[in-house]
């Protein structure tokens, strides 16, 4: 299992509607294509399945095909939806 990215201040909320898709991509188990921010600031790109979506310690992360874990400010895009920076 590949250890969670940790960033500064890693107390984050996702927006609500955000989260639901989320949800629903991973309760659909259908593969998604994402673009994340990884722990060295440099943006990635992976295709897989949500295995788990949760939050702990007020850190909400995704999980990937059980073995990647992503904070949810972390995430660029799913499915071609912006997640980063989406209310600018």
């Amino acid at each position: 299992m590949i250890e969670p990215i940790k960033m500064n201040n890693d107390k984050f909320r996702l927006s609500c509607s955000l989260y639901e898709l989320v949800e629903i991509w991973s309760m659909r188990n259908t593969e998604v294509d994402l673009d994340y921010m990884d722990e060295n600031e440099q943006q990635q790109t992976y295709s897989g399945l949500i295995t788990n979506v949760y939050s702990r310690e007020g850190l909400e992360q995704v999980v990937l095909d059980d073995k990647l874990i992503i904070p949810t400010k972390n995430l660029i895009t799913v499915n071609g939806v912006k997640f980063w920076d989406y209310m600018k």
